[in-house]
């Protein structure tokens, strides 16, 4: 079937005899499938269908059915406990692993059998240290302290679950209020959801409904999470997932370039990359821009330390546009650097919104949640945070959270954390010290990393 199109010039010499043409054509080639017709002009108000539109009736493919029946649990699941040789075929088998090709991953996973302190030990027995806290998580180590054993037992037996938007429970009151006592300035209202990324998804969202603009600033050096947002809002490879999905997402001259330095003076350095920064947002229009969204202290880019100034400048630049400044503490949240919350090692920089994760339950419950200023929360007493989810404030983690916050605060977590950084610090030392390829480490409270070069 061909459509031509003819220039205004030559309709009236050429459309006769294409018409004349093309029903010729149409009788000869397909007579047996009724094309005896062509339409001319808009159809007549009575005109039957079939002569306004010719169909091709091609019809639905064939079904092929498929045996969708239920199948029943093998004889093993009626064992207690697994051979080695069975939990290796069953992972071989049927469990998919994250951020790798699954065959090296499950190869190089021990089987964990119990954890102790900083320690896991897997079924033989064998002793292996938490260097990395999980993923950066596990912040009261390997052993669930008993008080919040029982706050998590306690609501087990009450109301394992409640929908937090048909019903809310006492946990959740609790956990909130207690949120809002410790959070520095008039960060007073909180969201719930499971992961951190979910947590920087509402963020995402609730910035652009409250400003009415969409675009995102965020860093190269930088990870936000696996969805598909904050996968885009990322700044390190993994980011490039997402290249050709999604769009909004801007990202800002790094205050540590990869390829080149700001100056060798820390301050002077922080100071060019803020013009640089505030030149971009000129750039891109202010008014554009609902949000800047870094962590205060990057963490698996590398436990990157910026100038104080770096920080209260973004803060500046923020109140000077209108752009929200959003401060991903998943990672550094609840004592990790030393301080409560990563953004306070930043004298007078209190962002407008903040997100957690990980240490708010020691990563003993799946909990995250977003915190806002009051002029924030009140925007939301009114109106939809375009945000939701089945375990939005799930009783079990909201109490488990509400338990591990205070433990945090009985216990002066953060202070021991940073008697503690001089240890960890002297240990990273003597790494870079003894080997060639390594760089440089960081050190902030029990948060660093070592820095290698590659050696060919």
């Amino acid at each position: 079937r061909q459509f031509v199109h003819l220039s205004f010039s030559r309709q009236e010499e050429m459309l006769p005899r294409l018409t004349a043409r093309a029903s010729r054509v149409s009788s000869a080639a397909f007579p047996a499938r009724g094309f005896a017709t062509i339409q001319v002009g808009l159809p007549e108000a009575k005109e039957d269908i079939t002569q306004v539109f010719k169909h091709d009736n091609v019809g639905i493919p064939e079904f092929k059915p498929r045996d969708n029946t239920a199948g029943a649990p093998s004889k093993l699941h009626e064992k207690k406990v697994w051979s080695q040789a069975e939990i290796d075929d069953a992972l071989k088998t049927n469990s998919v692993f994250a951020w790798g090709p699954s065959d090296a991953l499950r190869e190089a996973c021990p089987t964990i059998a119990r954890g102790e302190g900083v320690w896991l030990y897997d079924k033989d027995d064998n002793k292996y240290l938490d260097w990395s806290a999980g993923a950066v998580c596990t912040n009261l180590g390997n052993s669930m302290p008993k008080e919040i054993k029982s706050a998590i037992q306690e609501q087990m037996e009450t109301a394992p679950f409640v929908y937090g938007d048909l019903a809310v429970t006492e946990a959740r009151a609790k956990l909130s209020s207690l949120l809002g006592d410790i959070s520095p300035g008039d960060l007073n209202g909180f969201i719930y959801a499971s992961g951190g990324a979910e947590a920087n998804e509402c963020a995402i969202r609730m910035a652009r409904r409250y400003t009415g603009r969409y675009k995102i600033l965020s860093r190269y050096r930088s990870y936000h999470g696996g969805t598909t947002s904050t996968l885009a809002m990322t700044g390190d490879p993994r980011t490039w997932a997402t290249d050709t999905q999604i769009t909004g997402f801007v990202k800002i001259p790094d205050p540590f370039p990869f390829s080149f330095s700001w100056g060798e003076d820390a301050e002077k350095a922080a100071k060019s990359a803020l013009l640089a920064l505030h030149e971009q947002i000129l750039m891109e229009g202010p008014e554009s821009i609902a949000a800047i969204f870094m962590e205060a202290i990057t963490g698996s880019n590398g436990w990157l330390l910026p100038h104080p100034s770096y920080m209260q400048g973004v803060r500046a630049l923020c109140d000077e546009y209108g752009i929200l400044m959003i401060v991903d503490e998943v990672m550094c949240g609840f004592g990790r650097t030393g301080k409560l919350f990563g953004f306070m090692n930043f004298p007078g920089v209190v962002p407008d919104m903040f997100t957690f994760a990980k240490g708010v339950t020691g990563a003993f419950m799946p909990l995250s949640g977003v915190g806002m200023t009051d002029k924030i929360f009140d925007f939301y007493r009114t109106n939809a945070p375009a945000y939701g989810s089945t375990y939005s404030g799930h009783p079990l983690t909201v109490a488990c959270g509400y338990a591990t916050v205070k433990y945090i605060l009985d216990n002066d977590i953060p202070h021991r954390v940073k008697q503690m950084e001089p240890t960890l610090a002297e240990g990273l030392a003597h790494i870079v010290s003894k080997h060639k390829s390594a760089k440089q480490a960081r050190v902030i409270g029990l948060a660093g990393g070592e820095q290698f070069f590659l050696l060919y």
